[in-house]
């Protein structure tokens, strides 16, 4: 999924006034406010991803200026700086999953709403649309040209006009081994269900949130996977800069 990770978020422009983002600013300001999570200067976490295929727990650390990470568990170690994804102890350690898209995708659904607001990032109003009996506000998020592993990525957002807190995203995946030369209208779609939230910080940020197939109106089937996040804590100075260097025995990730 998401690749969207990939896209940069420079202290230049972390720096500048923020901008009006329409109908995603009450989301935002639900969850915190852009301001505050732009302020912070890294984050880190314990995770867990549940799919069918097992359970997967590590540690990630997170430069929330410039998106250089690391993620750290007993069987593998992945790094990332300056659009490089580095992984030890082989490409492989992962048991399949792709380096690149591991390394960018736990993390952007940890920063959604807030990363909905990145550079080169576009939203467009879709109206109120149904899920479950109940009118969301749904927003549309695409990117421009060149944003990212997967500029052609995009998500529907739906938003709890109640509280104007996110409640689900649709999404789909174009990261290039994955979608395999398809047409975006033919990639399958899925959603993710932010079940529980936890407040950090000042900061709303998910907890528990599961993945499911998408119809097109609904969820399809039982749950595919979970993330959880735990143990979560916001940084004031910068993660240091060599922690996400690639180490000599690691092994570049292909895009």
């Amino acid at each position: 999924m998401r690749i969207a990770l990939g896209r940069l978020l420079f202290a230049s422009l972390v720096a500048l006034a923020s901008p009006s983002f329409g109908q995603l600013d009450r989301s935002l300001d639900a969850h915190g406010g852009l301001e505050k999570w732009r302020a912070f200067a890294g984050v880190e976490y314990d995770m867990i991803w549940k799919s069918a295929k097992g359970e997967r727990h590590d540690h990630q650390l997170f430069n929330l200026q410039d998106r250089s990470g690391l993620i750290t568990s007993e069987k593998y170690t992945l790094g990332s700086e300056q659009g490089e994804v580095w992984i030890k102890p082989g490409l492989d350690a992962l048991g399949g999953m792709l380096p690149r898209f591991y390394m960018r995708t736990p993390f952007y659904f940890f920063g959604m709403p807030f990363v909905f607001a990145d550079p080169g990032s576009k939203q467009e109003s879709l109206g109120k649309k149904m899920f479950r009996g109940k009118e969301y506000e749904a927003l549309k998020i695409t990117f421009a040209k060149g944003t990212g592993d997967t500029p052609d990525d995009y998500y529907v957002a739906y938003v709890d006009p109640a509280s104007d807190q996110l409640t689900l995203a649709v999404y789909v995946v174009t990261y290039p081994q994955m979608r395999k030369d398809k047409p975006i209208d033919q990639l399958e779609r899925h959603a993710i269900v932010f079940d529980e939230w936890q407040r950090v910080d000042g900061l709303l940020v998910p907890k528990k949130a599961q993945f499911y197939k998408w119809t097109g109106t609904d969820l399809e089937g039982d749950a595919l996977g979970a993330l959880e996040y735990s143990n979560v804590h916001f940084l004031q100075e910068s993660p240091d800069a060599g922690k996400f260097r690639k180490p000599a025995d690691a092994v570049v990730a292909p895009m």
